[in-house]
């Protein structure tokens, strides 16, 4: 049986986290090819992944852009999703994500309903007004689980070789191109960055890169912002 859906999982020191999601994505009752696109990991990432039956390529020194179109490179099914390591999804979101794809052959791709895994009011926000954001004004981040047909892929060119932004002109190409689906299931993203750096500072720091990306600051002193302020 042929692959139906090619996971993507741009991984760096994921040991905690990349068994679970591949053992979730192994369970779903479709046929998945699991790529692993590590930037050197340190730690145990990729040899937890190679145990578990993942692919592994090498993305050493390579943007985020570059390590999700190197893990897109090699994949063999029609359709394409990128995950996060530390993301988990309902049951059963891959089996609808490819049911919806093939039997709505208009789509090229689209994301999941995001849910942040904290009850903190303000990461519950930031939950809703994402997806207010994806649904309406077509703009996805990669928290989100963004899918797309691989062939549509290719003709996009892929991600930007950028240091951060990759998945905002993603969806931008993406809305442009076709229409798009926007899947009741849930993706859940880990609340760590908010709760280690707190929840507020986090949130406007975010924001503060959004602004000044869209003001036009290169996403080269952006990245460095966002490093310094951690």
């Amino acid at each position: 049986m042929e692959f139906q859906l090619s996971v993507i999982i741009p991984t760096l020191n994921e040991e905690k986290n990349i068994a679970d999601i591949i053992d979730f994505i192994n369970q779903e009752k479709i046929k998945v090819e699991i790529i692993i696109s590590d930037a050197d990991s340190t730690d145990k990432t990729k040899q937890i992944a190679a145990a578990k039956g993942a692919k592994i390529v090498n993305s050493k020194n390579a943007s985020r852009g570059k390590q999700l179109n190197k893990g897109a490179k090699i994949a063999n099914a029609p359709i394409l999703l990128f995950l996060h390591a530390d993301s988990t999804l309902d049951k059963g979101s891959l089996s609808l994500l490819v049911n919806k794809m093939q039997n709505q052959i208009d789509k090229i791709g689209g994301c999941f309903t995001l849910e942040i895994k904290s009850e903190h009011p303000l990461l519950k926000f930031i939950s809703g007004s994402s997806n207010l954001r994806s649904k309406y004004f077509k703009l996805i981040f990669g928290d989100q689980g963004i899918f797309i047909r691989k062939g549509i892929f290719n003709e996009l060119g892929g991600f930007p070789d950028i240091e951060l932004m990759e998945d905002w002109e993603f969806s931008k190409k993406m809305s442009e191109f076709g229409k798009m689906l926007f899947l009741d299931k849930k993706i859940y993203t880990s609340a760590r960055r908010w709760e280690k750096f707190g929840v507020l500072k986090t949130i406007l720091l975010m924001h503060k890169i959004k602004i000044l990306y869209l003001l036009g600051y290169s996403p080269e002193k952006l990245k460095k912002m966002y490093h310094d302020a951690r």
